[in-house]
């Protein structure tokens, strides 16, 4: 096997591989179709635009200390949403009292849609 086709061959690998990550992918958006009355809580909520400015002035203040000759252009300010946050810690707080050695990353955290106060609007 040449160098050649090695490289070839690399490529139909790659192409494989990147085949059932997508088929993975849309399994798990049937899975979240299916929890019917489910929302996902997002981690980080948008900042309200009268509280721009002192995040803007900052960050620019730290680049330009860094960076002298950088330009800095903030797109958008988000700010932890602390729903998420208290949940998240609860959630490490259990696991680690119930084993201590393990691991825990909160990937998604899902919130239950109440129908009643939906339909009342």
């Amino acid at each position: 096997m040449g160098f050649f086709d090695w490289l070839r061959g690399r490529g139909n690998k790659d192409a494989q591989a990147k085949e059932p990550a997508a088929a993975g992918t849309e399994a798990g958006a049937v899975l979240r179709s299916d929890n019917d009355g489910w929302e996902e809580l997002p981690p980080y909520i948008p900042v309200d635009a009268n509280d721009h400015l002192p995040a803007i002035i900052i960050s620019s203040a730290i680049a330009a200390g860094a960076f002298e000759h950088c330009a800095v252009k903030v797109r958008r300010v988000n700010v932890a949403n602390p729903e998420h946050r208290l949940v998240s810690c609860i959630a490490a707080a259990i696991a680690a009292g119930a084993q201590e050695q393990s691991k825990l990353v909160v990937k998604h955290i899902y919130k239950q849609i109440d129908t009643e106060d939906a339909n009342a609007a």
